[in-house]
Parts: C-alpha cells; structure tokens; sequence
C-alpha cells in the first residue's frame, strides 16, 4: 500500500487546501471547489499502489475518490442511468426500436443523442414518424440518427471490426454526444455475437469507450425463442451470457396475452438503479401513433402473470412431444429447454411423462 512518505505528501496536500480555503473564501469559490478537487485528485493517486492490471486503496479511499464523481442521473426513468451499459432485448416485430426512439428522443431534450440504427432504410423511418409520408415528425436537434453508408473503404491494414469501433469514437468526438444507443448488437461487426470468443471483445471494447468518453449507452438486441407463457428471464437475451455479464443493466419488452397492441417492460439487471419493475410491478403500455410520433403510451403498472398466454391442453401435449422429440435425437435437457424457450424443471417433468 501507499508509503509512509506517500502518505505525509497527501496530508501537506489537504493542509494546503484547508489554508487555500481560508484564504479563498471570500474571492473565488469556484476556483477554490476546482483546486480542492484537483488536491483530492493527487492524494487518491499517491495513496494507490498500481499492481501488474489493477489499482490497490484502501476502501475508505475509495469511497473518497467516489466523492468526486457525481450521482448518476436517471435518464429514462429507472431503466436507463447515466454512465452505464443497458441492454434492452426483446422478440422481433414487438417495438424495441420503436421504445428505444422514444427513449432517444426523451433524453434529447436535456442531452446530445447518437442513436446507431443498423435496421431501418430512411424511407422505413419516415413511415413511422409521420402521417403516411406526411407532416413528419419533428425530433430535437439534439437527436443524432447515424446509419452505414453504402459504399466505403477500410483503411489498409485495419479490420472490420476495429474500423467500427474508430468510426464510433471519431463520431462521439465530432457529435460531443455522451449517450449512445445502438440497434442492434446483431448487426453491430462481424463477429459472432452469441459466442463468447466474438462478444468479449465487442463488450469490452464498448465498456473501454464508457469509460474514456463518460457514455451512457443502450444496446439492442434480440430474444431466444421463448414460451409466452412464463415469465421473462435473463437467460432470454439471446447469444453469450458474456454480453450481460458486461452490462450494468438490462430490461426486455413481453407480449401482452390481453390485446395485441399491449406491451409490457420488465427489468432484468441492476446495479446503480432501484429494482421497481419485477415480475410483480412491471410497466404496461400500448403501441399507439399520436402526432406523426409512434410511441409507447404508460398506462399502468400491473403484474407480469396477468399478461402471459395461458396454454391449452392441446399446447401442452404438443410441448411434450417436442420435447421427447428433441430427446430422442440426443439432445440434453439444458439443450432442449434452451431451443424450446421453457424451464429446465419443465423438461424433466416432461420426460418423466
């Protein structure tokens, strides 16, 4: 740990800031607030010891640097903080881009949004934010929608994937965007994001961009093939639990059995954020279009069970010849729950039948 001459530098450095303090006081607080800062700065380093890949303080250290830092801010609700990784992950067709616009446009108000759509053409996008073509929708300015052009050329000996993640940080530069939201993880490089050997590089490459650039990013991507009818679980998010386990945060959006226009958001991964959307307290809205904006609109707070599919005997005879189906081709029962979207437990019994 830090030595005894490290330690008599740091209390000279906050004797001095105390001084400065006194003598300050009644010129210029500003400056002083910058300068005590700068002094917490120097003491925080000369009380760490760097260690091959880590940093080493003492924890009371740490909770003095984390002074410095300020309080993330919710940006959307409890489902989006800033200076975090969030993963919003849901099954095709449901409307993930259409809440992660929203989302966009929601934080745009107050701060510069980068939102990477991989998915839509620019005519695609016009049709959901306007009236058959017309009278558009007018999103804030500070709303940056950045897609790939068509044609481009990759600099001499330098791949793909480390091209996009240039073209990420070159963008972030130009814009000053702080929040990032990219649609989606899929279509992100050319990697195989649901192996781990693609998606550890993906995600620590993007952790490595939150933390030189403060970002807050939200990233997309898409669901396993899942059972409507029980609840939605982490394990869902389709592709290497290596992308959750980089994430400070993840939500999913669920079918509503009620009407086909219902959705209902749930939360999945916390850290900084409370938990208040479980199972029994989840977000419900309906996907509606009101002036030109195609949007998610709140309409209660309920409970997932309400809004699951209830299977018939017919679904459920048919699940369990599935399942003895996949058995008998020599699937194992974690392989089976995983293709058919259904608990492990569920396997079991089934096989037991």
């Amino acid at each position: 740990m830090a030595s005894k001459e490290q330690s008599h530098c740091s209390s000279e450095m906050v004797a001095e800031a105390n001084i400065l303090e006194v003598e300050l006081h009644s010129k210029d607080t500003t400056f002083l607030a910058l300068l005590k800062a700068d002094m917490q700065k120097l003491s925080s380093k000369a009380n760490t010891e760097e260690i091959g890949f880590f940093n080493c303080r003492t924890a009371n250290q740490c909770l003095q640097d984390a002074r410095l830092q300020p309080i993330p801010r919710s940006l959307f609700d409890q489902l989006f903080l800033e200076n975090e990784i969030t993963i919003l992950f849901a099954d095709t067709g449901i409307g993930k881009s259409i809440f992660a616009v929203q989302i966009a446009n929601e934080v745009s108000k107050t701060d510069k949004v980068i939102y990477l759509d991989l998915e839509l053409s620019d005519k695609q996008f016009q049709k959901r934010y306007s009236e058959n073509y017309e009278n558009d929708f007018v999103f804030n300015p500070n709303f940056y929608r950045v897609v790939f052009k068509r044609r481009f050329e990759m600099p001499e000996g330098v791949s793909y994937d480390d091209y996009f993640i240039d073209s990420l940080k070159n963008l972030i530069e130009k814009t000053g965007a702080k929040i990032v939201i990219i649609d989606n993880m899929t279509r992100l490089i050319t990697g195989d994001t649901d192996q781990a050997q693609s998606a550890k590089p993906l995600m620590v490459a993007l952790n490595n961009l939150k933390f030189d650039f403060d970002l807050s990013m939200l990233l997309l991507e898409h669901t396993k093939k899942v059972d409507n009818s029980r609840p939605i679980q982490l394990n869902d998010l389709q592709g290497s639990k290596m992308k959750a386990n980089f994430t400070d945060a993840a939500f999913s959006i669920g079918w509503s059995a009620k009407d086909k226009n219902i959705r209902y958001v749930k939360q999945l991964k916390v850290r900084s954020a409370e938990f208040d959307y479980d199972s029994e307290n989840v977000l419900v809205y309906e996907l509606i279009k009101e002036n030109s904006f195609l949007h998610f609109r709140f309409i209660e707070y309920g409970d997932e069970s309400h809004h699951l599919q209830q299977p018939s005997e017919n679904d459920k005879e048919a699940k369990i010849c599935n399942v003895k189906e996949l058995h008998s081709q020599g699937k194992t029962q974690r392989q089976i729950a995983t293709e058919l979207g259904i608990s492990l437990g569920a396997v079991n019994k089934y096989l037991k039948k």
